[in-house]
């Protein structure tokens, strides 16, 4: 076995990878191996390297937040093109990658002082103080846009061949994870012409790396029936990698798959898109290593990537106590779980990860990430209890950490929705 094997969770671990296909590639100047099915940041992340972009104005370190390609962290240079997302985008035999928006190198970026005069450099602050006498803008734009931007365009390009293509449906279900399947199924078995839109490689959703249980069986039973009835029945037709980004009058919706777009027209239309978790607000939340619970547990399932040794996880939900779980099994040391709520509602998730032995901080949040000079990694946390609405005490609890994965709650996707009119409000009840 490899020392690349080694280095990753064993079988069952590992949904997305082939392990029998080693794929060299390089990042930043430096040779890298991953596994076929990887993408560039869970490799990036099995070798331990975390840094792969520099933030917009303050070139401040970046990694992955999401490991869903829904932040910009993860931006990154290739060679024919820029601002590429890391955590989306597979590892290719002598890829060559780069970050972007840095001065001398990724690691050692000499404009990372500019941080130090953030509350000098407000929101639009170059609109406003750079725009007297006139026309002095025109002086200042190139040394701006130089000090913050983004890649580099290839200005020696060719357009590639793109085609379109025409599909009839009388439902098409947006979203493939458990309640897109379920749709899926239950128009097909009502004689529906029923086509299955999902971005991701896999079928299943969240349930491809989620725990929806203590025992953590409920998610794999699930995904496999609902897969197995969906790819085998003769009236759904499945697209994976493949994205709806309009839903248009009369249920006209064109999805891109490739370098093809169809244009289908459907009798009705199911939106099942799921959610994605939502960052908590701290100081220093920013920092590499700091990470969304989801991610983690898609790194861990899907890519049989350990992220890290020593894990805090701050919730504000049950499902928090499942992810802790999750890396227990995974042989990650969970070193405590920070709750915003005075009281967890699963009883039975709560119990399993006490009986783990591992600490939990109730009415709690963490009121800082701790790092070293480079900010190269998140190194520790600062807890606090919570004592009232945007208050916390005095008291500080420290603990050592180097992955920080954090939820507060889940969002709909609703992008798709509200292109089509669709509006939010809150339900403060809920």
């Amino acid at each position: 076995m490899s020392n690349l094997a080694l280095q990753r969770l064993p079988h069952p671990y590992g949904r997305m990878i082939d392990r029998t296909q080693v794929v060299a590639f390089e990042f930043d100047h430096q040779k890298y191996q991953g596994f076929a099915g990887d993408s560039i940041a869970s490799a990036l992340i099995a070798n331990q390297r975390w840094v792969m972009s520099r933030s917009f104005k303050y070139h401040r370190p970046r990694a992955p937040l999401t490991m869903a390609g829904q932040d910009a962290n993860t931006l990154i240079q290739l060679p024919e093109e820029a601002n590429v997302l890391a955590d989306t985008t597979d590892i290719q035999p002598q890829l060559r990658a780069a970050g972007q928006n840095f001065s001398g190198s990724l690691l050692k970026d000499s404009n990372a002082f500019l941080g130090k005069f953030s509350k000098f450099m407000p929101v639009g602050f170059y609109y406003r103080a750079f725009y007297k006498p006139k026309g002095v803008w025109k002086l200042w734009e190139p040394f701006i846009r130089k000090k913050a931007g983004l890649g580099v365009l290839d200005l020696n390009f060719e357009p590639e061949y793109y085609d379109k293509a025409y599909l009839f449906h009388d439902v098409v279900v947006v979203g493939g994870g458990p309640a897109g399947l379920q749709a899926a199924l239950s128009a097909a078995e009502q004689g529906a012409k029923v086509l299955l839109v999902e971005q991701e490689k896999l079928l299943g959703g969240s349930l491809n790396y989620a725990r929806f249980d203590v025992e953590g069986v409920v998610a794999d039973q699930l995904r496999e029936q609902l897969v197995n009835a969906v790819t085998a029945h003769a009236n759904i037709q499945v697209m994976t990698q493949a994205v709806c980004n309009a839903w248009f009058t009369d249920h006209y919706l064109p999805v891109i798959q490739g370098k093809r777009m169809y244009k289908v027209r459907a009798k009705q239309c199911i939106v099942a898109s799921g959610s994605f978790d939502q960052p908590v607000i701290f100081r220093n939340n920013d920092l590499p290593g700091v990470i969304l619970t989801s991610a983690v547990q898609r790194l861990i399932k899907l890519y049989a990537v350990k992220p890290g040794q020593k894990v805090v996880i701050l919730t504000g939900h049950d499902d928090g106590y499942l992810a802790a779980l999750d890396m227990l099994e995974a042989g990650i040391d969970v070193v405590a779980v920070v709750d915003l709520r005075e009281v967890p509602r699963n009883k039975a998730a709560y119990g399993a990860v006490k009986a783990k032995n591992v600490a939990c901080y109730l009415g709690s949040t963490v009121f800082e990430a701790l790092h070293d000079k480079t900010m190269h990694r998140v190194h520790g946390v600062d807890i606090r209890k919570i004592v009232s609405e945007g208050q916390v005490a005095q008291e500080i609890k420290k603990l050592d950490c180097d992955v920080l994965c954090m939820s507060s709650g889940y969002m709909p996707v609703y992008q798709l929705l509200c292109q089509a009119g669709g509006k939010l409000s809150y339900n403060d009840q809920k």
